[in-house]
């Protein structure tokens, strides 16, 4: 491996999520490169799904996107600029981003074979399962000729490359399709090239493609060769639920929206909670909302579960490595007459708001999505 990828190991860790909304996927990546940049900490690899997201790199324009941001916003996808090089690219299910945060000072200073393992990888990956991929002249990622899977097809990427490095730390990565909506890309020009189409593994080969899981294993296994990554143990992420918690009242659903005391963020939300041993996170909803709000109610899987970073600042911990937690999402309702007995010691007060305003109130992610989650289902069933 003298010209593609790493041939002496390096001590690394793999971290592989589920979904993680994309700002939130920045502040991970932000974390970890501040943690490897320590001497003597490993190298990182992050494997994931973003939700819908169109993300901008240092060459791309406003013109890149053909929809506007009220389409855009109406089909659920959002637009963020990034750091990292290259012009417009899609994330969203069923696509592999893998971020491989790694310090390459002390005789790794070499992008271009960074670029070449990464290549690499996707092409073995992309090989095992019958689809003969390759590199483009002048183009990073990787590309298939398409008209041996179907009728006419032409060089279409399979896989994205985008990096950045700073101080010899890279953030960033690839980004594999497995089965995302293809239609997405149709919205943008993708990496710039307008002569060229996206393709994916199930585009090429349709019910016989593997499954996220199943890319995404030997991804990764041809990643931790490439690389020349010897991983080391990793601590799991902590778990926690969120019960969004409603009521029908005369003028709609109302939210019950809880201000969260100084020492524990001083934010707005709804009921969430950490899940105890031996819980299931139904039971843990049940128990956080019993013991925060003084309720009960019927809850409701919202279909979300999704992985993000824990903030030092507002949680504590014992040692500089970086914490992770995965939380599964739920609605819950309660009765409209029911009355709140707040927990002091967690929230300061509460107040039942309308869908948009507590949407507005609301600081992360993970409980905008859960709102639209909620309110989706209210309005369709």
């Amino acid at each position: 491996m003298s010209e593609v990828g790493f041939s002496v190991s390096r001590p690394a860790q793999l971290r592989r999520f589920g979904r993680v909304f994309y700002p939130a996927g920045l502040r991970l990546q932000k974390a970890l490169a501040a943690h490897v940049s320590q001497e003597g900490n490993p190298d990182q690899l992050v494997i994931l799904e973003h939700d819908p997201v169109f993300t901008l790199g240092r060459n791309a324009t406003p013109a890149d996107i053909h929809m506007s941001d009220d389409f855009l916003a109406a089909q659920g996808v959002s637009v963020h600029r990034t750091d990292r090089g290259g012009e417009v690219t899609y994330h969203g299910p069923g696509q592999i981003v893998a971020y491989p945060i790694c310090n390459l000072r002390g005789g790794r200073e070499d992008v271009g074979r960074l670029v070449r393992g990464l290549e690499e990888a996707m092409i073995r990956t992309a090989a095992e399962f019958g689809v003969m991929a390759d590199r483009l002249k002048g183009a990073p990622g990787i590309w298939v000729e398409t008209a041996p899977y179907r009728k006419g097809g032409g060089l279409e990427k399979l896989g994205a490359i985008g990096l950045h490095l700073s101080r010899w730390i890279t953030t960033h990565g690839i980004a594999f399709n497995v089965c995302p909506n293809l239609d997405h890309f149709r919205w943008i020009t993708p990496c710039g090239f307008t002569d060229k189409g996206v393709c994916s593994l199930q585009s090429l080969l349709g019910a016989s493609a593997p499954t996220w899981d199943e890319a995404a294993d030997r991804l990764q296994a041809h990643l931790t060769a490439y690389l020349a990554l010897d991983l080391q143990p990793v601590r799991q992420p902590s778990r926690s639920v969120s019960a969004m918690t409603w009521r029908h009242a005369a003028n709609g659903p109302e939210i019950l929206m809880m201000l969260r005391v100084p020492e524990h963020g001083l934010w707005w939300q709804s009921v969430t909670g950490m899940m105890e041993p031996g819980e299931t996170p139904e039971q843990t909803a049940h128990r956080e909302l019993r013991e925060e709000t003084g309720l009960t109610g019927t809850l409701r899987p919202l279909g979300l579960s999704h992985s993000f970073w824990v903030d030092p600042t507002i949680v504590h911990f014992p040692d500089a490595e970086p914490r992770f937690n995965t939380e599964t999402c739920f609605s819950m309702e309660v009765p409209a007459e029911a009355q709140v007995r707040l927990e002091p010691l967690e929230h300061s007060e509460f107040k039942w708001c309308g869908l948009a305003e507590a949407y507005g109130l609301m600081k992360w992610e993970g409980a905008k999505a859960s709102l639209k989650l909620l309110e989706a289902w209210l309005i369709h069933g």
